[in-house]
């Protein structure tokens, strides 16, 4: 029995668009191509796991960070940001999309010596840089705010308590992944087992599923979270991500 939304084969033989892996990043690359006014193409989504039970969204801790250490990331995360406070309304004011928020309780780092103290300076002018809240915090401010540390080996602290915390991530999730089908994309219970090149070797032209079924495609993304390096793997690229156990 599939989840609600998932066939068991694709409808077509051939996709503008084949994206793998179907959790919040597929379905968000998904939402935005279906929402795209230039894009009239068609939307495939394999997702290996349609009851998420195993996959990387399903076991996040949905945080918001702003301290990173290039504008870029800080851009992205703020982006990120406006977008979580603002679904409700970029999913047309519908009334079963909820109102969502962060919850501001920021990260804080902790630096025991001058050299990572350096490095959190030098992030912090990227980040103000970039309109960032962060904040440079001594040992004494830590203390002052945070009175259950102990300090003795602490030189220096960084922290951001705006647009940085936590969120309801599964919300998001749900949201995007609903919006997605309901604009058009496809999603299909099924795995990307190998990816054929085309003669020049230089793009994907089709993808072949676990099930056996061929997809034609006009290009691929690779959302499959820390299994990206055996999709990437399947089209000759080295892909530096592999993934970790984490802890709570």
């Amino acid at each position: 029995m599939l989840p609600p939304g998932f066939a068991s084969a694709p409808a077509r033989s051939s996709y503008d668009v084949v994206i793998i892996g179907g959790a919040i990043m597929g379905s968000a690359a998904a939402w935005f191509l279906t929402r795209d006014p230039d894009f009239d193409g068609s939307v495939l989504v394999v997702e290996r796991d349609p009851a998420y039970e195993r996959c990387s969204t399903a076991h996040t801790n949905s945080c918001m960070r702003q301290q990173f250490s290039t504008e870029l990331n800080v851009r992205i995360s703020q982006f990120g940001a406006e977008f979580v406070k603002t679904l409700h309304e970029r999913m047309g004011g519908d009334p079963d999309v909820p109102r969502l928020s962060i919850r501001n309780f920021g990260y804080l780092y902790l630096a025991a010596d001058q050299a990572f103290a350096e490095t959190l300076r030098a992030n912090w002018r990227v980040q103000r840089a970039a309109g960032a809240g962060t904040e440079l915090l001594s040992p004494d401010e830590i203390a002052a705010r945070y009175p259950f540390y102990a300090l003795d080996d602490v030189v220096l602290g960084s922290i951001n308590t705006r647009d940085e915390g936590w969120f309801d991530g599964a919300a998001l999730f749900d949201q995007l992944r609903r919006g997605a089908r309901a604009a058009g994309a496809e999603f299909v219970a099924d795995e990307a087992a190998a990816l054929e090149l085309a003669p020049s070797g230089a793009r994907v032209e089709a993808v072949r599923l676990a099930s056996g079924a061929r997809v034609a495609c006009g290009c691929v993304v690779n959302a499959a979270g820390p299994r990206a390096a055996r999709v990437a793997a399947m089209a000759g690229i080295d892909l530096p991500v592999e993934p970790r156990k984490r802890f709570t």
